[in-house]
């Protein structure tokens, strides 16, 4: 009699175990699907953010390449340009690079204003009181070139009784972009290296007879903290 009611409680033990592996398994099955399917939500993620970026370089390339016959001319004083920007320009293009007399530059500055005001950097334009830049439209990129070779971003150039530096035009998700690495080029030329920042966005840094290239400021402060120490 007892070895009967033995079997009777063993077998109820090994159905509640039956039962415990059947449940296990079930929701073992369930986990699994559910991380395969938390698995692709990722991987469908990562691909949309992945478009979305390429999208947007994308974007930027093409308005940068619509700029490409803009030029910004900054350090001209407010109010010296008068009421007619236009003709100023043409006038100050005509005394700063009498050698480019190639160019009816008549015709060739399309527009010109001021712009409004910057926002990129702590001493942006129309808060800092220097004069705000000019944008200029030229009809021909070869005119355009010819002033940018005459009068780099980092050289002043003389006319109309100021001194003035010309400089790409770019969209404003590019400008942002040259301001930060911009800010990299002191502690970089710290630590020895060579810098020159490049059109449109790129950071070239020279150090130990080998060259890097950086496209993004995270990737260049990553860099320069491995140095030395975390980067300012």
């Amino acid at each position: 009699m007892a070895c009967r009611k033995m079997q009777i409680q063993i077998r109820r033990v090994a159905k509640t175990c039956s039962e415990f592996t059947t449940r296990m398994e079930e929701a073992e099955t369930r986990i699994s699907r559910l991380e395969d399917e938390a698995g692709a939500r990722q991987s469908s993620r990562e691909m949309m953010e992945k478009q979305l970026e390429d999208t947007q370089w994308k974007l930027t390339d093409l308005e940068d390449r619509m700029r490409r016959n803009n030029l910004r001319v900054l350090g001209v004083p407010e109010g010296l340009e008068g009421s007619d920007i236009h003709s100023f320009m043409v006038a100050l293009f005509k005394e700063a690079f009498p050698d480019l007399h190639q160019w009816d530059w008549d015709k060739e500055v399309q527009r010109a204003h001021r712009f409004p005001f910057s926002k990129i950097g702590p001493n942006s334009e129309g808060g800092s009181g220097r004069p705000r830049a000019i944008l200029i439209s030229l009809l021909n990129y070869q005119a355009r070139q010819s002033i940018y070779d005459r009068a780099r971003p980092n050289a002043r150039s003389n006319a109309k009784g100021c001194e003035f530096f010309v400089r790409p035009d770019y969209c404003h998700i590019t400008v942002e972009k040259r301001w930060r690495l911009r800010q990299l080029i002191q502690p970089f030329q710290s630590k020895g290296a060579q810098v020159f920042l490049l059109n449109p966005a790129k950071l070239k840094v020279v150090m130990d007879n080998r060259t890097y290239f950086f496209t993004t400021e995270e990737k260049a402060r990553a860099f320069l903290g491995g140095l030395n120490g975390p980067v300012p």
